[in-house]
């Protein structure tokens, strides 16, 4: 979602977000000045947009969902003068009604582009930044969606681990035969990709135009063209980890080559990292070397996996998908603490690029809010475009 910078925030400032949950269209407002009895708020005669008039300066946006038949074609200002004004309404929302966006009501799925259902044999890979064709077609005959994150863990917990019976691991080789045991080694294969909710997993014979780095770690896999990291060589694995938002992807011939905003991927790493952990909270760091603690680090809590919204301060009045998240710094420390907590508290690793354009995206995404309603207590707001199905029906992906 484009931003604004604080030098250039506007005198009048409108923000709203439907809470789906409680039925309710909650609406700030920010004024450079205290209102007045000249200070309007009003509803369009379709009671799709709000605009708010202060001072010879208005602002107006599209509501995140239809008011219908509301009765109130002005909302009241307060007598006494402020600078920040709220609205709550409530919605009565009918059986099949759809919000402004055309999408039916919002849910907390966490949408994923490019996963093996939707790829074929046909399907090319190349760099996003110089289109250097990286997996020509043809060159993989089957895609494979990867197990979730702590698979082995889980099977071994489900086949082995029972409480009320004495047990030991004396089965664990039958079970590594039938490919489920918890010291079962999963391998890049050729012809083969497997598909996680981030990156590709490819057998290094199957890549082309990709080397080593020789200026950044030895492990990273840059475009041999351009220089753009691309992902990771996984020696776990022995395959090559492509970052999906280093990519673009061509299912045929005919159709279009499509490239995904980062934002949106970033957004879903923090929503996949936080299912597959069970949490809400999230310590994000950048990667490192393995013998040197985490230098950038910070603590996230994902406080509406998805909401939608609008804002005066954006380029355009139009609703939003968003993730709204919760974040403040964090210390080295709090890597080695998350895997000590139980389960309260999960982690996710970004690239060092990654990680630096997620914490720009949080900071610039605040002029998108009112001035009260960028800081919650200790942490800072903030909000980050989401994946919805459009994104991925429309290309077929």
């Amino acid at each position: 979602m484009a931003s604004i910078n604080d030098r250039d925030a506007p005198k009048v400032h409108l923000y709203a977000e439907h809470l789906q949950n409680i039925r309710t269209l909650s609406i700030q407002a920010s004024l450079a000045t205290v209102s007045n009895a000249a200070t309007k708020a009003t509803l369009s005669a379709d009671h799709d947009y709000l605009t708010l008039e202060h001072e010879g300066e208005s602002a107006t946006i599209r509501l995140p969902i239809s008011l219908g038949s509301h009765n109130d074609a002005t909302l009241t200002i307060p007598a006494a003068p402020t600078k920040d004004l709220s609205f709550r309404l409530n919605i009565e929302e009918k059986p099949g009604q759809s919000n402004l966006l055309g999408r039916g009501a919002p849910d907390s799925e966490n949408v994923i582009p490019w996963m093996a259902s939707r790829l074929t044999p046909e399907t090319a890979l190349s760099c996003s930044a110089c289109q250097a064709e990286i997996v020509h077609r043809g060159q993989i005959r089957q895609w494979r969606d990867l197990p979730s994150e702590g698979w082995a863990e889980m099977m071994d917990f489900w086949h082995c681990h029972k409480p009320d019976q004495p047990h030991d691991h004396s089965g664990e080789v039958s079970n590594t035969g039938r490919g489920f045991a918890s010291n079962s080694k999963l391998i890049a294969l050729e012809a083969v990709g497997l598909v996680g909710p981030m990156d590709f997993l490819l057998s290094t014979t199957d890549c082309t135009n990709i080397e080593a780095s020789t200026s950044l770690s030895p492990s990273m896999l840059v475009c041999t063209g351009c220089k753009t990291c691309l992902g990771v060589f996984d020696s776990s694995t022995q395959g090559n980890k492509l970052r999906k938002s280093a990519l673009i992807v061509s299912t045929s011939s005919s159709s279009h080559t499509l490239r995904l905003p980062l934002e949106k991927w970033l957004s879903s790493a923090l929503l996949a990292a936080a299912e597959s952990q069970g949490v809400r909270r999230l310590v994000v760091y950048a990667a490192s070397a393995e013998s040197e603690p985490a230098q950038h680090v910070m603590r996230l809590w994902i406080f509406a996996p998805d909401l939608t919204v609008s804002s005066s301060a954006a380029v355009s009045p139009e609703a939003t998908r968003v993730v709204k998240v919760l974040y403040r710094d964090g210390v080295p420390g709090d890597v080695a603490r998350s895997e000590s907590m139980g389960g309260s508290e999960g982690e996710l690793e970004l690239s060092q690029a990654e990680w630096h354009e997620l914490r720009s995206l949080l900071e610039r995404s605040a002029a998108l809010l009112p001035e009260k309603a960028r800081a919650f207590q200790q942490w800072s707001v903030a909000l980050l475009r989401r994946f919805v199905h459009e994104d991925i029906g429309a290309h077929g992906l």
